[in-house]
């Protein structure tokens, strides 16, 4: 009766694992923000990156469940974003470069890396 037990709680335990692996990472308003504001600089040309299109998906695929000013924050971050990167100057190269090469490019990796390669297409 115990390795029954047992058995049903290791299967269990392995298939919410897989379940958790499975669904893609969730992120935070703060990190969905942020995420946006990339999306702006990577937007502009001085800046274009090979990143813009996985975080047009990942924006994209986490606008759902949000309250509204969530959104309208969203959307005046990647303005920002995009109008900053606009702009010339060396020490704003200097900052802007370090943020997408920092920030914008962990976002991305950390959210493609949890998800499966399939869902992306699922998701469109």
């Amino acid at each position: 009766m115990r390795f029954a037990i047992a058995t049903v709680t290791i299967a269990a335990a392995c298939a919410s694992a897989a379940v958790a692996v499975a669904a893609p990472t969730r992120l935070s308003d703060v990190q969905f923000l942020a995420a946006n504001r990339c999306l702006g600089i990577e937007s502009a040309k001085a800046f274009a990156g090979s990143d813009a299109d996985a975080l047009r998906q990942l924006v994209k695929s986490q606008e759902w469940g949000r309250a509204a000013y969530i959104y309208d924050k969203a959307d005046q971050a990647r303005d920002d974003g995009e109008r900053e990167a606009s702009r010339s100057g060396a020490e704003n190269n200097v900052r802007l470069t370090s943020e997408r090469d920092g920030v914008c490019r962990a976002l991305v990796s950390t959210t493609t890396a949890s998800t499966p390669s399939g869902s992306h297409n699922m998701m469109q």
